[in-house]
């Protein structure tokens, strides 16, 4: 299958066991630093001690829904993150110092992500952020990090608002919702040429984001598109399956949280309206599969981490490595959250100095660097994207099968 040949394989080299704590930059490129003493155009003086910063620990923090409609990412993923830095701590940490996470609860809520988070930087002192899980609960956090200037690593907030040159603080490793479900709505003209499509998604930039880019895709092919926002923790899904039935469209994207896809399809098959479906990548996560999988057969869902089948040494030592140190399989969440923690974790290591002027210039010499979860990751001066890439599964029984690995977009 192809994806209109806008994608080329991106390479996902194993050289090195990334995990081991000593691994440094050794799987993939380091840009040169900027400076190796004294202050950089970053604000890195090397013997200046940040915030969180004491003779043995340093602490990293983020807000994830821990609670409501958007748990069972939040809950994931900060398992993967706790997972990754217990591993870390027991092989002696970062630079002599133990990493303390703090993750607190935002329910997914933008007001509610921007108090925690003031919470984090101004009571508990972090250092940096590390990762993160939600959209519109981190957008309302970034003018607040942005004023600060606390670099935010790898946060899982997919928007147009954030990567490229439009943040300098926010470094990125995921691509937007526009060139996600453009991609996903390619992969669908590539097969058919469906005369109705539907998406149904989070009111604001997660929804717009989505819709823009099943615009694009579909412009000049004369498909009828139609758009139904929800807010999330809906209770009665059933007005808007009853608007989507009537719309008979006969495929509808979803960019909602994991329940509410899950309540949304219920009510759907309530009243006899079976499209075909796509959705965004949290539907991958085995979570959602164990308890919506039989009301999402052949779903679609776009990929923006590896399988976790995968041959890629680096992706079955991170399985092992997670096995090992919580006595269970990883979910794909798990998989976000660990590989956020290593971002960030790498990112400390290669500092010259711990603060956040010194972890900024450090996080600018990450080129085609390998983790074996993500596409190769690079960032740099006026550039924050991370990734460029989106892959296609689809669920399958209890499974997601993957129909097109991870793949890197064409610019």
């Amino acid at each position: 299958m192809r994806l209109k040949g806008r994608l080329v394989v991106a390479t996902l080299a194993s050289t090195c066991m990334l995990f081991a704590a000593g691994c440094g930059n050794a799987t993939g490129g380091s840009k040169s630093s900027a400076g190796s003493s004294g202050s950089s155009a970053n604000g890195c003086d090397v013997k200046e001690i940040g915030p969180g910063v004491t003779d043995s620990e340093i602490r990293v923090g983020t807000t994830m829904p821990l609670s409501g409609s958007g748990a069972a990412g939040g809950l994931g993923t900060k398992e993967g993150q706790e997972a990754y830095y217990a591993k870390l701590n027991a092989e002696g940490g970062v630079q002599g110092r133990k990493i303390k996470p703090i993750i607190l609860d935002d329910a997914y809520d933008p007001s509610t992500a921007q108090k925690q988070m003031r919470q984090l930087v101004e009571k508990e002192e972090i250092l940096v952020v590390s990762g993160g899980e939600g959209t519109p609960n981190f957008l309302g956090a970034v003018p607040y990090l942005d004023r600060k200037k606390v670099p935010a690593i790898a946060p899982y907030a997919p928007s147009d608002e954030l990567g490229g040159d439009k943040n300098q603080h926010v470094f990125m490793a995921t691509v937007d919702y526009i060139q996600e479900f453009e991609i996903l709505t390619d992969y669908v003209l590539d097969q058919e040429t469906p005369k109705k499509m539907a998406l149904v998604g989070v009111a604001g930039n997660v929804g717009d984001n989505a819709k823009l880019g099943m615009e694009k895709a579909l412009e000049g092919k004369g498909i009828e598109l139609l758009y139904v926002p929800e807010t999330p923790g809906t209770t009665d899904f059933t007005p808007i399956a009853t608007q989507l039935k009537q719309f008979d469209a006969e495929y509808v994207f979803l960019i909602l949280t994991n329940a509410d896809t899950g309540g949304l399809l219920q009510a759907m098959s309530r009243i006899g309206y079976t499209p075909k479906t796509g959705a965004w990548a949290g539907m991958s996560d085995d979570s959602y599969i164990k308890e919506f999988g039989a009301l999402s057969q052949d779903m679609l869902v776009a990929l923006e981490t590896s399988s976790l089948e995968s041959d890629n040494p680096l992706v079955k030592q991170f399985v092992a490595d997670f096995t090992a140190q919580t006595g269970k399989a990883p979910s794909k969440f798990n998989q976000l959250g660990w590989v956020q923690a290593q971002l960030t974790a790498e990112a400390l290591k290669r500092a010259e100095g711990l603060n956040r002027g010194c972890v900024v210039e450090a996080l600018e010499t990450f080129e085609n660097f390998e983790t074996g979860i993500l596409p190769p990751v690079t960032w740099g001066k006026g550039d924050r994207a991370g990734v460029d890439a989106v892959g296609i599964g689809q669920i399958k029984g209890d499974k997601l099968v993957v129909l097109e690995e991870t793949k890197s977009l064409q610019k």
